[in-house]
């Protein structure tokens, strides 16, 4: 009896990816916040995400160790999930105060940038 399965021939990783949907969404929140947002990553050390970067690719740029760029992409998606439900409930008024903000500043910094207080822009 013959079987036909094959082998990987690459050790290509399997769905840590920040997904399509996730990807589109944080870029909607990078575009919206572009003018407040600065990266502090050293220059050349890695991709700046802004709202046409593959999310990915920044990740790998930013994170070196295979583990640490699948914890971020995973923690990336809980996070924008988390944003749009505290979004909806911020819009129907049931929120509590800075979780939003909270939720916003933690993505950004995965993904190597800050808000810039409004008093520093000058």
């Amino acid at each position: 009896m013959m079987t036909t399965y094959s082998t990987p021939t690459t050790t290509k990783r399997i769905s840590n990816d920040v997904t399509t949907t996730t990807c589109y969404y944080i870029r909607k929140l990078l575009a919206i916040y572009s003018g407040e947002l600065q990266s502090f990553i050293a220059e050349g050390a890695g991709i700046i995400a802004d709202a046409k970067s593959d999310l990915n690719h920044v990740l790998e740029s930013l994170y070196l160790d295979e583990p640490d760029i699948s914890v971020m992409a995973r923690e990336l998606e809980v996070l924008a999930q988390l944003h749009q439900s505290l979004r909806g409930q911020t819009n129907a008024g049931m929120s509590i105060p800075g979780q939003l903000t909270e939720v916003e500043r933690r993505m950004f910094w995965i993904l190597g940038l800050k808000r810039i207080d409004r008093s520093e822009r000058g």
